[in-house]
C-alpha cells in the first residue's frame, strides 16, 4: 500500500484539473475507444458549445501533436479565468460521456495539448458537423 498526499485549491479550476491529471495517471489504463465511437462522442461534446468553447479546442487541436501556448489561449477566449473554467467544463463533460481523460492535457505553465489521433477526428468533426452551414 502506498500513501499520497494530494494538496490542492477546489476553487481554482486549474489546480484540480492538474489533481485530477495526476490521479487519471494512477488509474489503471482503460481500453481506447474505437474511432468511430470516438468520432460521435466528439461531435455530443462540441453540439450545443459557443463560440469560446470551440475556439478553445479547435487551437489545442491545432496545435497537436504540440501544446498551444497559454497566452495565445487567453488571447482566444477573452481572459484566463474563461482558460480555467472553458478546461474544467470540457473536462467534465468528457468524462460525464464516459470517456478516458483527460481531452486536453495542460502543463505546469497552462500550455495545453491534444492527442494527435483525437486532434485529427476534433479538426474532421469541427469541419464537417459543427462550421458546416448544414449542421
Amino acid at each position: 500500500m502506498t500513501t499520497l498526499t494530494l494538496t490542492f485549491d477546489p476553487d481554482d479550476p486549474a489546480d484540480v484539473e492538474k489533481a485530477r491529471a495526476l490521479l487519471d495517471r494512477l488509474a489503471p489504463p482503460q481500453a481506447a475507444p474505437d474511432p468511430e465511437t470516438l468520432r460521435q462522442k466528439v461531435i455530443a461534446l462540441l453540439r450545443g458549445y459557443g463560440e469560446n468553447r470551440s475556439e478553445y479546442i479547435r487551437h489545442v487541436a491545432e496545435a497537436a501533436p504540440g501544446a498551444a501556448e497559454y497566452d495565445d489561449l487567453v488571447a482566444t477566449v477573452g481572459s484566463a479565468k474563461a482558460v480555467g473554467g472553458i478546461h474544467s467544463a470540457i473536462e467534465r463533460a468528457w468524462r460525464a460521456k464516459g470517456m478516458p481523460g483527460p481531452f486536453i492535457a495542460t502543463d505546469d505553465r497552462g500550455g495545453a495539448r491534444m492527442d494527435q489521433e483525437l486532434a485529427d477526428i476534433v479538426l474532421s468533426v469541427l469541419r464537417e458537423v459543427i462550421d458546416s452551414p448544414s449542421s
